[in-house]
Formats: structure tokens, sequence, C-alpha cells
């Protein structure tokens, strides 16, 4: 396999991201005025894990003041390699960036959350650590 390069992602990768989102949830619903918004912002953060000219992964940060810790904060809201490049490395390869990028925000804690028991394993595996429970309220039907 060449080299996958890790960077922030651009307004020429919107349609990639929006396609990986679709091919995970299995449903489609236009992200693209999100993702456009999500780009332009200091408080959020998109890497890409680019391979031949192809986005195979992606990683999206939300940045927050917390109180408690009187400090910036952090929560990947979204980590997904392509499933033929799953177990290869680039999960950790955008989870080290982002805690690289992290780090030069001050952030004090990066959190993250799952319904997946693998994915839990591998970020576990990574350094996380179980600290709570993670509920949901949904208002929107």
């Amino acid at each position: 396999m060449n080299k996958v390069k890790i960077r922030q992602a651009n307004e020429e990768d919107i349609k990639a991201i929006e396609n990986m989102v679709f091919e995970w949830l299995k449903w489609k619903r236009k992200r693209v005025k999100t993702i456009i918004k999500v780009l332009k912002s200091k408080d959020h953060l998109i890497l890409v894990a680019e391979l031949d000219s192809q986005i195979i992964g992606i990683l999206h940060m939300i940045f927050y003041l917390d109180i408690v810790h009187g400090a910036t904060n952090c929560h990947i809201n979204l980590l997904l390699v392509k499933e033929d490049y799953r177990g290869k490395g680039i999960g950790k390869n955008l989870l080290n960036e982002a805690v690289k990028l992290a780090k030069k925000k001050n952030v004090v804690e990066i959190h993250v959350d799952t319904i997946f028991e693998d994915a839990a394993k591998f970020y576990r595996k990574f350094g996380f650590k179980d600290d709570g429970v993670w509920l949901e309220f949904p208002l929107e039907q």
C-alpha cells in the first residue's frame, strides 16, 4: 500500500466526506451545508486520510470550553475508515494527528463515545479510559 497522507480537510473533500457518512449510515441526508460550516469553524476540525487521491478515512473533532476543567476540551464526533482499509493503522494515524493538533490548541482532554464494541476496544488500545456513560435525548423525530 502506498503512503497514506493525513491532512486537514478542505472544501474539495466535501463530497467524499458526505459519501463516507452515507456509506456508514446507510441512509442519505444532505450534509454539504453542514460540512461547509464545520470546515469554516474554528471550533471544529475535520481530518482526512488520503490514499492515491482517494479519501479513505475521516475524523471530526469539536472543541469547546469546559467550565469544570477551566480549559478547552474536545470531542471526537466521528472517526470512520473505509471497511477495506480497517486494521491497517489508518484510524490510529488519524487519532495521532488529532492528538497533536489538540495539544497545539492546549486541549486538556479528548472525549469520544461509541455504541460499537470494536470501536471501544480500538479507543481503549489507543489509551482512552472508560469514564462515565454517554446518554442521548433526541430532539428530532
